[in-house]
């Protein structure tokens, strides 16, 4: 599952996953739309916030996941 999938089937905000992975920003909001590939800038995510990803999802959004949604968006981009 995707992150952001994830995200919208527990009915959270951005920011509010922003928090629960730890951002500590001026907005964590802004990282979580990044992470889940929904902003301009989109990234992929450090090792260290994968881990609290796995965590935070309790699995079930997987590594896996996580790179096949960066992989497919480095695709649409060719």
């Amino acid at each position: 599952m995707k992150l952001a999938e994830w995200r919208k089937e527990q009915g959270i905000s951005h920011y509010s996953l922003g928090s629960m992975l730890g951002i500590k920003s001026i907005n964590p909001a802004t990282n979580s739309q990044r992470y889940c590939l929904e902003s301009k800038e989109k990234r992929f995510p450090k090792p260290k916030m994968v881990k609290k990803i796995l965590e935070v999802t309790k699995g079930k959004v997987t590594l896996e996941d996580l790179y096949n949604a960066w992989w497919e968006y480095e695709e649409s981009k060719k």
